[in-house]
């Protein structure tokens, strides 16, 4: 039975020799096939990490670079603020426009300051001046062909209706040296008259010197006086 059994094996094999082939085949395609798409599904999930990981890329140099841009205006900012105040005093007024369009340094608001800065004291132009701008010689000149002028402080002695000292009340003499440092000081029409007088030869001068004289702005108020002459 078992002789047959192999005869007839033997006979079906020889009449169908492609079954088993196609059997092993097909277990092979099947075993590719799965190959196959096991690798697909690796590529897939590793294009998609790698995706991820592009995103994430691009979002942190994202968030890094408005950072950086923030931070670079914060410093830009800040280095404006720190250079527009460098060398202007807290709580200084704007320079008065007598001196031109451009300040080219300016003596702040009190002796203190305007000794810190360099200034000098100029008894024509009656103020602090900057050495840029200071001609002493010419200074020395006009005070002492018009001069010696006579300086007093308001004392507190009676006043006219206008708060102004009655004649012959001020009695305390200021010196030349004590005049930068006193919070009042009064003086003679002569001198007033010479100080104005002064200005207008530094405009000359300017004129001369070929400076831009014509962009100086100053204030100017009608005023109802007398005619003088200048002797």
């Amino acid at each position: 039975m078992a002789h047959f059994e192999d005869v007839v094996l033997k006979l079906r094999t020889w009449a169908f020799p492609s079954e088993e082939n196609n059997g092993s085949e097909e277990k092979l395609l099947a075993s590719t096939t799965s190959s196959s798409v096991a690798s697909i599904d690796e590529e897939d999930s590793s294009s998609s990490e790698e995706e991820t990981r592009n995103q994430t890329h691009h979002r942190i140099f994202f968030i890094s670079s408005i950072l950086a841009i923030l931070v670079l205006g914060a410093v830009t900012l800040t280095t404006l603020l720190v250079d527009s105040h460098s060398g202007v005093v807290p709580n200084t007024p704007p320079p008065p426009s007598q001196g031109g369009s451009q300040v080219v340094a300016h003596c702040g608001i009190s002796a203190h300051e305007a000794m810190e800065r360099g200034c000098l004291w100029d008894i024509m132009s009656f103020g602090w001046i900057h050495p840029l701008c200071f001609d002493k010689e010419e200074s020395d000149r006009w005070a002492a062909k018009y001069g010696p002028f006579d300086w007093y402080v308001d004392d507190g002695q009676a006043v006219d209706e206008k708060e102004q000292p009655v004649n012959g009340t001020l009695t305390q003499p200021l010196s030349l040296d004590e005049i930068p440092f006193a919070q009042s000081v009064w003086t003679t029409q002569g001198y007033h008259i010479m100080h104005c007088l002064y200005l207008l030869k530094m405009v000359h001068v300017a004129a001369l010197n070929s400076d831009p004289y014509d962009a100086i702005t100053t204030p100017v108020r009608l005023l109802f006086v007398q005619c003088v002459t200048l002797q």
